[in-house]
């Protein structure tokens, strides 16, 4: 009887030790893969910080560039219009120094 007894109570500690120890083997599983995953996501989200960086900066970039070309283009612009201001400044001053010249040789006795 006592035989039976002790073998009743070693399998149903054997049987009943197996799924406790199998259920901590998945809680560390569990806790694993709970860490690996947050490892994972903070991983992905300083990649994507990063990627918004070089991304902001790479428009920075262009943008400065544009306003460069922009404001070149504005340069030549204003040197082209002053020169053709300048220009015409000078041909109305030659006709009216030939208009003053015409009006004081045809007023003039000699």
């Amino acid at each position: 009887m006592r035989f039976i007894l002790v073998s009743a109570v070693a399998s149903a500690l054997v049987i009943g030790i197996g799924p406790v120890a199998m259920a901590d083997e998945l809680t560390n599983l569990g806790s694993e893969l709970k860490q690996d995953m947050g490892s994972m996501a903070s991983e992905a989200k300083g990649d994507m910080a990063s990627e918004h960086e070089q991304m902001k900066e790479s428009f920075k970039g262009k943008k400065d560039q544009v306003k460069g070309e922009m404001k070149a283009k504005r340069d030549a612009l204003k040197a082209e219009r002053q020169e053709m201001k300048n220009a015409a400044k000078a041909k109305k001053d030659k006709a009216q120094k030939k208009a003053t010249d015409a009006v004081e040789s045809a007023t003039s006795p000699y």
